[in-house]
């Protein structure tokens, strides 16, 4: 209320990749915060749901063997949303690939004192599954059916700007309200907060073995980096001075996946359209080309 900022990363489900260590499934349940009733009067809802999106990074998987030897692939896990951003704000704008790990959707509320901005969401290959939810390792193995994420583009950052409302107020005695010692506010300054559904977009990668830690946005199985990092201190720079030193940190490079769904469904157009229309071309130049040299010297 006096103006301090706050960045949100709530876990609003109970969910880690350690519970699949040693069993391929686990139930994940909500996570009981007690922040709900707060996060409503600011301005958002997180749901009690986990989303699977097809645009999703890859883990390791254990797909069989050659002799005694184990054979391990890099499938797509749903619950790792890669989110591309496509917002131009300024905390986002030309940002990598963001990983998130068993993230929740997120509503915005009508309140007109406070204005929304969607800085990060899934992509349009999208679905959710509610509490509790089954996690189950076998789905890695199984052809997603894309007719079944169709949930569309699911909020998962949300920045809110204005004066907001205290989650106190109407509810304190006077005795409390008037006090001056306490100096209670029911509406705050001009402020901003950041609303993250996943406390994971901001935790190292860890190995145990050797009890090393890995930079943020470090992918040790794939050796990508991740724009975990940048995001962060993008959102901390702009909550502590505004978009003042934002440009600071506008040029990133940024990853464009293709759209895999897209291309399964017009393989053969696309091969069609790479390979052989340049041959065409490229022929029709050279008998143009012929066709003029020989005018040009028949005489």
């Amino acid at each position: 209320m006096n103006g301090g900022k706050v960045l949100w990363l709530v876990d609003y489900m109970i969910a880690d990749m350690d519970s699949l260590a040693k069993q391929n499934q686990f139930v994940s349940v909500a996570n009981q915060l007690n922040v709900e009733d707060m996060l409503f009067r600011y301005g958002v809802r997180i749901n009690t749901n986990l989303v699977l999106d097809l645009q999703s990074a890859p883990v390791p998987m254990l797909t069989g063997y050659v002799g005694n030897k184990p054979q391990t692939s890099f499938l797509p896990w749903f619950y790792f949303p890669l989110v591309i951003p496509t917002s131009k704000h300024p905390i986002v704008n030309n940002l990598n690939g963001i990983r998130f790990q068993f993230a929740s959707s997120m509503d915005t509320l009508s309140n007109k004192e406070i204005a929304k901005t969607v800085l990060l969401q899934s992509s349009e290959y999208s679905r959710t599954v509610g509490s509790p939810a089954v996690i189950d390792l076998e789905q890695m193995k199984k052809k997603a059916e894309t007719k079944q994420f169709n949930k569309g583009n699911q909020p998962l950052a949300v920045l809110l700007e204005g004066k907001f409302l205290s989650n106190y107020a109407n509810r304190v005695p006077a005795a409390i309200a008037n006090d001056s010692a306490i100096a209670f506010k029911e509406t705050g300054v001009d402020n901003r907060m950041i609303v993250i559904a996943d406390g994971d977009v901001i935790k190292n990668d860890y190995r145990k073995s050797n009890e090393s830690i890995f930079p943020l946005g470090y992918d040790r199985y794939t050796g990508q980096f991740y724009g975990n990092k940048s995001f962060i201190l993008n959102c901390i720079d702009y909550l502590c001075e505004g978009p003042r030193l934002m440009t600071l940190r506008q040029k990133e490079f940024r990853l464009r996946l293709l759209d895999k769904q897209r291309l399964e469904g017009n393989t053969l157009n696309i091969k069609i359209f790479n390979v052989i229309v340049p041959v065409i071309l490229i022929l029709v130049y050279a008998i143009l080309r012929m066709y003029q040299r020989k005018r040009k010297y028949a005489a």
